[in-house]
């Protein structure tokens, strides 16, 4: 059942029936993989990872006519006991008003307007401890202390949405940055996105100003405030015929805002390299749903390009996979995907092969 009310909790603390039932929901995502090359040295390493499992309550009540309150808080699971996934890690958070027919307004830490116009259609491998696009480009983050507001999607034209979100810095400035980071909006993430399900197509541009993301490839171990924008766009040939065929595309540049020249960095025994960083990264992907079986079959390909004074670096992954879904909360699938490091002589390539299980309730 896709809503568990908990109706225990809401009895234990008195709600009265004219209270809505806070909604309990969460996904766990097992998956036994071999990987060739994991530490980038030779190892092999065979792996039963968690998935970005996770936990949350969520809920919405109405308070006037036009105004009803909204909240989510979220918990990261580490299904198999270890890993990337920790125990009841800080995942999405947030509370919020929600304006009739205008929009809504959120406060707390949850996933940048940057990181969500990318979809389905542009990471067939969301989650996945190895292959998810957070492993080779920026711009995936949460942001702290964050107030946003999210257009309805039918306040101008249907299906067009406008995202802003400001971040307070509250004084947790990056090293690679000149900017005191104490005030409203230090970090800004932004997006517009426009779906239209009858002809099939949706687009999204989303852009990042003084927002502190990791450049994968580029040794840095801090994450830099950056300045980026991303578009997205997705076509579904259903609509001219194809059934079951979906591809998807993403394109991506981001640079450091107000570097420090690298004589500076030098100085303040940082990486020099930042002053002149780049990242240009890019998917593209396809997927197949094969009509009236369970059955999808999908492709991915992947690339992030970092530069800087004198040197650059290519990150390139490809990838299939297999779905088998039962229904709409559980599948069973399989993946295979090779990554390559060009600026490494030797065990330049790794290789994911694994086979898992997902169930949303």
């Amino acid at each position: 059942m896709k809503k568990v009310l908990l109706a225990a909790a809401v009895a234990s603390i008195g709600f009265s029936a004219a209270h809505a039932a806070p909604t309990l929901y969460g996904r766990l995502n097992l998956s036994l993989n071999q990987v060739d090359n994991n530490s980038w040295k030779g190892e092999n390493q065979t792996q039963l990872n968690s998935n970005a499992s996770r936990i949350g309550i969520k809920g919405e009540e109405k308070l006037t006519d036009n105004v009803g309150v909204v909240y989510l808080a979220e918990w990261g699971i580490s299904g198999d006991g270890s890993g990337s996934d920790k125990d009841m890690g800080i995942r999405n958070r947030y509370l919020g008003l929600k304006f009739n027919k205008i929009g809504t307004l959120k406060a707390g830490n949850y996933d940048s307007y940057f990181k969500t116009t990318a979809g389905d259609n542009q990471d067939i491998f969301n989650d996945d401890t190895n292959l998810d696009i957070t492993k080779t480009m920026y711009g995936e983050d949460r942001i702290e202390n964050s107030v946003g507001f999210e257009t309805d999607k039918n306040l101008i034209v249907p299906g067009l949405r406008f995202n802003v979100m400001a971040e307070m810095g509250e004084n947790n400035s990056s090293k690679y940055n000149t900017k005191k980071r104490n005030g409203f909006g230090d970090g800004i993430s932004t997006s517009v996105n426009y779906e239209n399900s009858d002809l099939g197509f949706a687009v999204g541009l989303a852009g990042n100003f003084g927002v502190a993301g990791k450049y994968n490839h580029s040794d840095i171990a801090d994450k830099i405030e950056s300045d980026a924008y991303r578009l997205t766009g997705s076509y579904d040939f259903s609509k001219v015929g194809v059934d079951g065929l979906v591809i998807g595309a993403l394109y991506q540049y981001a640079e450091p805002s107000d570097s420090p020249s690298a004589s500076a960095l030098t100085t303040a025994k940082l990486d020099p390299k930042a002053a002149s960083l780049d990242e240009k990264s890019w998917v593209f992907q396809t997927t197949y749903t094969i009509p009236n079986t369970p059955w999808s079959i999908k492709g991915q390909y992947q690339q992030a390009k970092t530069s800087w004074d004198g040197d650059s670096r290519k990150f390139d992954q490809y990838g299939i996979g297999v779905d088998y879904r039962f229904n709409k909360q559980a599948r069973l699938y399989g993946v295979l995907a090779q990554q390559k490091r060009n600026w490494q002589d030797s065990d330049d390539k790794r290789t994911v092969v694994g086979a898992g299980m997902s169930y949303s309730f």
